[in-house]
């Protein structure tokens, strides 16, 4: 599995055109992940501070690549890959991020959960099929990620604090494949550090894990 940090040029009319339809996103990071199913969030950032260019994080099975994938030209700026492979043990705590749409499933219909209660229990329900237990959190409501094509419409919201592993074996299949639903539209990714971390997305640490070897 790899970790990557996908920089696009938001100056580009085809990347407008996709983060503004995330279905037509999901499909260009599937191309440069070789055709698997590719877990991201895009990073919330102040573009005007950054270029216009939108950083996005990548879960893959196979290590990214946009060549000879028809992507347009200048839409990725550059990408940052590194191998993912987090220590996962009972009883280990980190700090975690996580963007996702808190909701239940009511007769055959999900429903957006709209108070903070009730986020902090959804989270809870879903750390228990995830393998992890909260110790502490915090939720910022970040409005809704929508898709006109596929008629898409999800309530996201920010997930920060510290969570305990209590099991390995669910736990790295949610850093994996991610949690709660959207994870086409950017939602569900579970980002992790050890504490002393500075790097939101634990990539930093590993590459200078990989320096020092």
């Amino acid at each position: 599995m790899y970790i990557s940090k996908v920089y696009v040029d938001v100056k580009i009319p085809a990347v407008l055109h996709d983060l503004s339809s995330l279905n037509f996103f999901h499909e260009t990071l599937k191309k440069i992940s070789g055709g698997g199913e590719p877990l991201y969030r895009i990073d919330n950032v102040p573009l005007d501070q950054t270029g216009y260019i939108q950083p996005v994080v990548l879960i893959s099975e196979k290590k990214p690549d946009f060549a000879d994938k028809k992507i347009p030209a200048g839409y990725i700026a550059k990408i940052e890959t590194f191998e993912y492979d987090i220590p996962v043990r009972n009883g280990m705590v980190y700090k975690f991020l996580l963007k996702a749409n808190p909701s239940v499933k009511i007769f055959f219909k999900h429903t957006d959960l709209e108070t903070e209660e009730s986020w902090r229990k959804w989270l809870e329900s879903e750390g228990y099929v995830n393998g992890f237990e909260l110790v502490d959190s915090k939720y910022t409501d970040d409005g809704y990620v929508t898709c006109a094509e596929k008629k898409a419409k999800y309530l996201s919201v920010i997930f920060e604090g510290s969570m305990k592993i209590t099991d390995e074996k669910k736990f790295r299949k949610a850093l994996i494949c991610g949690v709660g639903r959207g994870r086409e539209y950017g939602l569900g990714l579970l980002s992790i550090e050890s504490f002393g971390c500075k790097n939101r997305n634990i990539a930093e640490e590993m590459k200078n894990s990989h320096s020092s070897n």
